[in-house]
């Protein structure tokens, strides 16, 4: 699966505008690259799992909103990207 930024758009409200459209993808792509390096730099197992496109999702829409990240990620994404990296370490034995 993977993060289609215009579906992103609809769920977040955001104008369908070729600015924004720029903006939210290019925030989808470094959203991919920050949740891949956290997990892992060699596997991607992790990378099928719906959780993978909900960690993008959610830290995409952090950064769409707060560029800096000024409070850091949310709890909720850390506790996907313990998830991914479990699926990854093999602490999650059937991989979801």
């Amino acid at each position: 699966m993977t993060v289609n930024p215009t579906e992103l758009m609809d769920e977040l409200h955001i104008d369908q505008n070729p600015t924004e459209l720029t903006t939210v993808t290019t925030l989808i792509n470094e959203a991919t690259e920050i949740v891949n390096h956290s997990v892992s730099s060699t596997e991607t197992q992790y990378q099928a799992s719906s959780i993978y496109d909900l960690a993008i999702k959610t830290l995409a829409t952090q950064l769409y909103y707060d560029r800096e990240l000024s409070r850091g990620m949310s709890a909720g994404l850390l506790m996907m990207l313990d998830q991914l990296q479990g699926m990854v370490s093999g602490s999650d034995p059937d991989g979801t």
